[in-house]
């Protein structure tokens, strides 16, 4: 046996592949990647690519959908080692690294397949169109992001049998790509790591309907926040090991409620740290004997009729061999693919804000949220609610992400120029302001502040980053406000008037027009300006659910055997996404309600 390797950078950094090659017999004996970065979604994809490599001896493997950068480095390495054996001639592709991360790139030529979104049926499905199910299984799961592994844990820890389909090459869906926090109150690590002792989940209850303004369900609300401290009891039987607990920036009318909630795992809390937790479900789950297939879209509902009531009896699938399989769900299906966060015509017609963002590529979720979930609930008759808002915040600034990371002093303005929102409110909250400004005035809104501010410990710039923004034009500098009132088209005197109104007001310690209470300082020239811009994970609003997560029909009324969790579903969150944890911790527990629910638990 010789071996012989190769490097290639991937997502995370270079990626070594090691080609184990038998020349005597010209074969392929083992393959295997050193310098992966672990805990990462890369990580995750690439253990898939080896399982496969090493079970058919070779390296000529697709790119896996969801990690294509990584694996896709793996991928060419791994065939730039094994020519140099001289017994094998291995077709190499130059363009795969490069390919992975742009538009239109996926192809099989490429070694990375297409997302598996293949269009869903236009004709409703019923048990009279079905000759052989493939297989049947107690619960059906679609989708195999937070909600949907959460529903397979559940039910698979329960005892049922568990298929979960999944469109992508590797579990977790967007919620890899977050910092997997969640937001619970009264917990044990709450208390001892905080000053709120005497939380509660009725207290974080009332924050959240505050944060809802009228358009939530108090039972969603109440559900969620009861279950979410068992749910942090819950992963932590998976081996999560939660070390600390921080708080979002300001809701302005609802401080009377707030709290330090948001709970943080070990490694996690920063973007992409998901993976740590739906690997966590994953391996839970499979352990239980969940099934999951990859690479494979449910396009269509099963459903039949009795006693003139529509019950949803199993699914329709697509796998890469673009043949229609049907199988059979003896207890209930589960929609868990998401909102409607890469659909552009669902975006315009339901979501203004969100399509915005789509249609400026801001949206960071995975490719394959198409809102199928959704448009198979709708078909047949499912209603939608929620649909307004959206996950917006600021990747440059992080700004308003974090209470641990107040404001730098600073001041938003709108195309007037005149100052329009607290600045250290919760993201999505600003964000909706900015959205709101920008659509009455068609102009765009920029975070103002002084050479001054950037002395913060929190200030996202330090003097050699700001002038690289400022070379590159992501912000614009000037000597006064007037020159600064020039360069970005706001009138002059407003610009003037706003930041004299802050200084005066930040001398005395307050700010009287938003109520701001973080990074409460003066500023002074030269002057700066930030053009607000959203980065976007997900759209909010989906199907209508009671609290058993049991879709409801546009009458209100149940459809039997149809549930749907997280993000797939809507009505427990508002017209703008009230804080870190919300996400997460909403999916986790609606996965598990839904699994329970389906179940009689």
């Amino acid at each position: 046996m010789k071996q012989f390797s190769a490097e290639e950078k991937g997502f995370h950094g270079t990626i070594k592949a090691v080609v184990e090659i038998d020349e005597a017999k010209g074969q392929i004996n083992k393959v295997w990647a050193e310098n992966v970065t672990p805990n990462t979604i890369g990580a995750a994809g690439i253990a898939t690519w080896l399982e496969k490599a090493n079970q058919t001896k070779s390296v000529e493997i697709d790119a896996v959908s969801g990690a294509s950068i990584s694996t896709g480095a793996l991928r060419k390495a791994a065939v730039t080692a094994a020519n140099q054996s001289k017994v094998l001639s291995i077709k190499e592709n130059v363009d795969i690294v490069s390919g992975a991360s742009q538009s239109g790139s996926n192809t099989v030529k490429a070694g990375i397949p297409e997302p598996a979104n293949y269009p869903l049926l236009k004709d409703e499905i019923t048990e009279y169109d079905v000759d052989t199910y493939e297989n049947e299984f107690d619960v059906i799961v679609v989708g195999a992001g937070g909600a949907g592994l959460a529903a397979a844990a559940t039910a698979a820890e329960n005892h049922a049998s568990v298929m979960v389909i999944e469109k992508q090459g590797i579990a977790g869906g967007t919620t890899n790509y977050s910092g997997g926090v969640i937001q619970a109150a009264g917990t044990k690590l709450q208390k001892e790591t905080t000053q709120f002792q005497n939380d509660t989940p009725e207290n974080h209850e009332r924050e959240y309907m505050k944060a809802g303004e009228g358009r939530v369900y108090q039972d969603l609300v109440h559900d969620f926040t009861q279950n979410s401290p068992k749910n942090i009891a819950w992963l932590a039987k998976m081996g999560i090991k939660w070390t600390n607990v921080y708080g979002h920036t300001e809701i302005p009318y609802a401080k009377d409620y707030f709290a330090d909630r948001i709970h943080v795992y070990e490694n996690g809390g920063a973007s992409g740290n998901g993976i740590i937790l739906t690997q966590h479900l994953l391996n839970y789950a499979l352990d239980l004997g969940a099934k999951i297939t990859y690479n494979t879209a449910v396009v269509g509902l099963i459903t039949n009729n009795t006693d003139n009531q529509r019950k949803v009896i199993g699914v329709v699938t697509e796998g890469t061999n673009h043949q229609l399989k049907y199988l059979k769900a003896r207890r209930g299906v589960v929609l868990a693919t998401a909102s409607i966060d890469q659909n552009l015509d669902l975006a315009k017609d339901l979501s203004p804000q969100h399509y915005e963002d789509v249609k400026a590529h801001h949206c960071w979720s995975v490719p394959t949220d198409q809102g199928d979930g959704i448009v198979m609930g709708m078909s047949i008759g499912a209603a939608i609610t929620g649909f307004g808002g959206t996950i917006d915040f600021d990747a440059r600034t992080g700004n308003g992400t974090d209470d641990r990371v107040p404001t730098i002093p600073s001041i938003f303005v709108n195309g007037n120029g005149l100052r329009f929102v607290n600045e250290d409110s919760t993201y999505a909250y600003e964000f909706r302001a900015i959205f709101n400004q920008e659509k009455q005035l068609d102009k765009p809104t920029y975070q103002i502040f002084g050479a001054d501010s950037i002395n913060e410990k929190t200030s996202p710039w330090n003097k050699e980053s700001l002038e690289n923004d400022v070379k590159s034009g992501l912000v614009v500098e000037a000597d006064s406000l007037e020159e600064l009132a020039s360069k970005i088209d706001v009138p002059a005197v407003n610009l003037v008037n706003s930041v004299n109104t802050w200084n005066k007001n930040a001398t005395n310690g307050n700010d009287p027009e938003y109520g701001r209470t973080n990074g409460i300082k003066a500023f002074s020239g030269p002057y700066y300006a930030y053009r607000n811009t959203p980065g976007n994970l997900g759209a909010l609003g989906g199907l209508k659910i009671n609290k058993n997560c049991n879709v409801l029909d546009v009458y209100n009324q149940p459809i039997t055997g149809l549930y749907a969790a997280g993000l797939n579903a809507g009505g427990w969150l508002g017209s703008y996404y009230p804080g870190s944890g919300t996400a997460i911790g909403g999916i986790i527990h609606q996965g598990r309600r839904a699994a329970k629910s389906i179940l009689g638990l």
